[in-house]
């Protein structure tokens, strides 16, 4: 099967998914909105900005879609994680997003997609990992600006959403003047393990370009960091399969196709760089130097807003709660359970104990010799009084 036969049924598969779960995401929407955003808004005390931030992104039918087609369509799952993700959003993601210094990925016109009308993303690794300082930030804000991108596109194209809107990216990844020393594993795996499920199946595909034989060094250590899944996904095209593939006007001079090169073309991206989320109230005028990222404050191990019902979880000091032990502890979650039974029980047990102390206390008054055979009990385990000469 060719690569153009192989993405075109995996997209044919993905659009029959979203007409056939349209409901179901709809239905999720609604119980985020109705159920799980009301709680968050009185437990972390958000004022009108901080709610209205967070409906963006439940306002997002396309975002709500992914996130349940990656829990299997299973509610409750994405229930669950769509909680942990409202915490990570309302403290990572900053109010206006700032360009990046060092820009590293670029977004090709609207104009230039892939056959089946999927945007492209160009990615320069070596400029991420020769950037001196942490990429992390600036890879959340590129992820952002890129889910706000495709709700853009959707929007402004008026698709319906009984048709199937844009969902997937194609990323265009350039390995040109990467070498085994400056590959940076730990960025790899925080991308892959920690930001990428918080916007889950933004990419339908990788093309690797300038991929030579001074690479494969390279590819063996990245391959081992990406799950079974995303390894289907990922194409080492000769410059001629490239152009098989994509019509060579949405392909850049750099490489090999019609358009201009990178450096003359706009970002799309730039439309939103800079500027707050759209539906917020107008912000005051400032840099777009980064904002400082809120902390989740503490969270109760009962709270519905904990990804780690049952056990303890610090919020203080990290964007996302955690565990406040390293770990699952099974006395946490013991004492967690203890608390639950007394708070659903506590009344009855209050309620037996009182009832008893009054029968104990009437049986004794009724039975005045039981009183008395009691007495003498005590005396006879008295010890006897020492007798002083």
């Amino acid at each position: 099967m060719s690569t153009k036969e192989l993405l075109q049924e995996k997209h044919e598969e993905l659009a029959e998914l979203y007409k056939t779960n349209l409901a179901s995401a709809r239905s999720l929407q609604q119980t985020l909105e109705n159920d799980i955003l009301p709680g968050l808004v009185d437990e972390l005390v958000l004022d009108g900005e901080g709610e209205q931030r967070a409906r963006l992104w439940l306002n997002d039918t396309q975002s709500v879609f992914r996130l349940l087609r990656r829990h299997k369509f299973t509610i409750p799952f994405a229930l669950e994680n769509a909680g942990d993700l409202l915490l990570w959003r309302l403290a990572v993601i900053p109010d206006e997003i700032p360009r990046p210094a060092a820009p590293f990925l670029q977004c090709l016109p609207l104009t230039a997609c892939d056959p089946f009308d999927r945007p492209l993303v160009v990615v320069k690794l070596s400029r991420l990992f020769e950037a001196s300082e942490d990429v992390r930030p600036t890879l959340i804000n590129y992820m952002e600006l890129l889910r706000l991108n495709l709700e853009r596109v959707n929007k402004e194209e008026g698709a319906k959403e009984k048709d199937s809107p844009v969902l997937q990216y194609i990323a265009l990844m350039d390995i040109g003047g990467i070498s085994v020393q400056n590959v940076n594993v730990d960025i790899i795996s925080w991308f892959l393990y920690e930001l990428l499920p918080r916007f889950p199946g933004m990419l339908a595909a990788v093309f690797i370009l300038n991929y030579s034989w001074a690479h494969s060094g390279v590819w063996n250590i990245v391959k081992r960091a990406l799950p079974k899944s995303a390894l289907s996904r990922v194409f080492f095209p000769s410059q001629d399969e490239l152009l098989e593939y994509f019509p060579p006007s949405t392909i850049p001079r750099d490489y090999g196709g019609s358009l201009p090169s990178l450096s003359e073309l706009e970002d799309p991206l730039e439309n939103s760089a800079g500027q707050a989320p759209p539906c917020s109230e107008p912000a005051a005028p400032s840099s777009l130097s980064a904002q400082p990222i809120p902390r989740v404050p503490s969270i109760s191990p009962t709270s519905h807003l904990n990804p780690y019902y049952g056990y303890p979880v610090s919020g203080w000091g990290a964007p996302t709660p955690r565990l406040r032990h390293g770990r699952q502890r099974k006395r946490d979650l013991l004492r967690t359970l203890a608390a639950l039974w007394w708070s659903k029980w506590k009344r009855r047990v209050l309620l037996f104990l009182c009832i008893l102390l009054a029968v104990v206390s009437y049986r004794l008054r009724r039975n005045p010799r039981m009183v008395r055979w009691r007495q003498g009990v005590r005396g006879l385990l008295r010890p006897p009084a020492r007798v002083t000469s």
